[in-house]
């Protein structure tokens, strides 16, 4: 049976309601250990969130609202299929999102007043940015965009055959003249003081 939104957020109170409250500040160290975690893993969830411990010689210190904010995230991550990509920070609320339509992982964040979530919305934009091209990639667009360099004549910087070939600018600049990939031959040149490529098609 699906919960409602209403008894996820009653759920999720519960949770949160165990923790100790009314806390002014508190070690990194003892903030780990009350979630029972890796100090890397406390280190992770506070970069996402923004959140810059305190300094005083060796030891880092967290402040109230900032233990406050990471008690919230720990309760949305112990509900099953939450996510850092569906936390969402609204004035020190942890809301569930809607999902749009049902397939969808979607996310609305709202930034909070003073809480930063400029991570969480960069490495959210980044994940529906990633999706839509993975929905909308052709697998032969490397090969497509061979053939019209091929048919037009066009002659490819070394940048340009490697983002058509997604590899890195050193790799193709380590390439002798005739190469030949996914069945086309790369001929190296000279322009000027810059190296540029023609591209045929392998009819070996």
């Amino acid at each position: 049976m699906e919960l409602s939104n209403a008894a996820i957020e009653t759920i999720e109170t519960n949770v949160v309601m165990n923790f100790p409250t009314n806390i002014d500040r508190m070690r990194t160290r003892q903030v780990a250990e009350r979630y029972a975690i890796e100090y890397n893993s406390l280190h992770n969830r506070m970069n996402k969130l923004g959140i810059k411990p305190t300094k005083e010689g060796r030891e880092s210190f967290l402040c109230g609202s900032d233990i406050e904010l990471l008690d919230r995230l720990h309760t949305h991550l112990s509900v099953s299929g939450n996510t850092f990509a569906n936390f969402v920070i609204e004035e020190g609320a942890v809301v569930p999102m809607v999902k749009e339509p049902p397939a969808d992982r979607r996310m609305e964040l709202v930034k909070s007043s003073n809480v930063s979530s400029g991570s969480i919305v960069n490495a959210e934009l980044v994940e529906i940015l990633n999706v839509f091209a993975r929905q909308n990639y052709d697998v032969l667009t490397p090969q497509k965009k061979l053939l019209e360099a091929c048919e037009y004549g066009f002659l490819l910087t070394t940048e340009q055959v490697g983002l058509i070939l997604n590899l890195s600018r050193s790799t193709i600049s380590s390439w002798e003249s005739g190469t030949i990939k996914l069945g086309f031959v790369f001929t190296k040149h000279k322009e000027g003081t810059s190296v540029v490529w023609s591209v045929a098609r392998n009819n070996a």
